[in-house]
């Protein structure tokens, strides 16, 4: 949360309720897996090597930043409206929602139980059954809270902020049209249109992370061609 600056979002904007669910995202690319996830195949052994991340109602994985951007030129030009992935300024007006605190729904010892999927009880014995003190910092450490879902739950399954919007922190990672940059950035403007070179800005962290790494403010650079 710091330091703390102030950027300006220029026009008003409207942003999905929901991630763009595998079923969605079918309709543009018939052809795309969102596949498995792999890493419990060591507990469970040969004949259950994961769990599906292709479900028709979960958020659409493993697309990258072209892909992405192509989707929502694809939406334009079916709906006559203009659709594009929100600047990491309007991504983060949007999570927190008029909100202080890290994360929406509050402090990063909030339950999050009913209203993110984070890396909880159920992730921890599943995927990931070491103690503590041998996890990287991505992987849980305190099982107090427990969202029941061990990969990526259907779009929707959370409550949604003040503003509407489902599944901001937690459930998938989210790219957003900005270009990656050190804070601190300028206050005049907006920053990261996307068009510049380089990382692009992911927001909202996934099921695989603890709170710390999904709050409002937390920002990671990935390589726009990864998915």
């Amino acid at each position: 949360e710091a330091p703390a600056h102030w950027v300006e979002v220029e026009d008003g904007f409207w942003m999905g309720r929901l991630e763009v669910s595998n079923r969605q995202y079918a309709c543009f690319d018939p052809e795309h897996r969102s596949g498995l996830e792999t890493g419990e195949q060591y507990q469970f052994g040969d004949y259950e090597r994961g769990h599906p991340l292709g479900r028709p109602e979960q958020p659409v994985v493993r697309v990258s930043w072209h892909q992405a951007m192509a989707f929502c030129g694809w939406l334009s030009e079916r709906t006559g409206m203009r659709f594009s992935l929100p600047t990491e300024a309007q991504w983060e007006y949007a999570c927190r929602s008029g909100s202080t605190s890290p994360l929406w729904y509050g402090s990063l010892d909030t339950d999050f139980g009913t209203a993110a999927n984070l890396s909880d009880a159920t992730h921890y014995t599943v995927d990931y059954p070491h103690v503590p003190s041998a996890l990287p910092p991505w992987r849980p450490a305190d099982t107090r809270f427990d969202d029941g879902w061990r990969v990526s739950a259907a779009v929707g399954s959370f409550r949604p902020n003040a503003w509407g919007l489902h599944d901001m922190h937690g459930n998938v990672a989210e790219w957003t049209r900005s270009t990656y940059c050190p804070y601190p950035l300028s206050a005049a403007a907006e920053p990261g249109s996307g068009t510049g070179v380089g990382h692009k800005t992911v927001r909202g962290g996934s099921w695989m992370d603890r709170p710390r790494r999904a709050r409002s403010a937390f920002r990671l650079p990935y390589d726009p061609s990864q998915a």
